[in-house]
């Protein structure tokens, strides 16, 4: 069975790009962008930043997370929660929303995170996020696992 994709780029301001592409069990649209955020988070934190603009091509978490909508289903409310949570880790962040069609390298990592199949995971390519964050309590995201440009 097929899961869902994640994928998360992060630039650090020493320069470089760090791509990841993350194979998830099966989650909608909406659980899906909560999850790469948080991972993106976590993977930033792990790597040591204190400041981060975060860029998300889904407005609807942008909208939450900026606390311009506001979340009516519970599991939704456990992901707001996680985010920010996260963010309160750095010193300083900021939220923006970018259309999908300029983030089409992040859509390419989700695309190769969902169409990968579990036993063919390619070691640094590829990595399994094996529980949903929001069920586990933290992103268990091996920062071990990034792959560097």
């Amino acid at each position: 069975m097929r899961g869902s994709g994640l994928g998360i780029v992060l630039k650090p301001p020493m320069g470089g790009v760090i791509r990841q592409s993350i194979r998830t069990a099966r989650l909608t649209n909406n659980e899906a962008e909560h999850e790469a955020m948080i991972a993106g988070l976590e993977l930033a934190k792990c790597l040591g930043a204190e400041t981060i603009e975060a860029k998300c091509d889904s407005l609807l978490v942008v909208n939450q997370v900026n606390g311009i909508y506001k979340v009516r289903e519970d599991r939704m409310q456990r992901y707001l929660d996680k985010i920010q949570v996260t963010l309160r880790r750095f010193k300083e962040w900021n939220l923006v929303h970018v259309p999908r069609e300029q983030n089409s390298e992040v859509d390419a990592l989700t695309n190769l995170g969902s169409s990968v199949e579990e036993d063919d995971l390619l070691p640094g390519a590829v990595i399994q996020l094996s529980k949903s964050v929001i069920e586990e309590g933290q992103a268990e995201v091996n920062s071990t696992s990034l792959t560097w440009d």
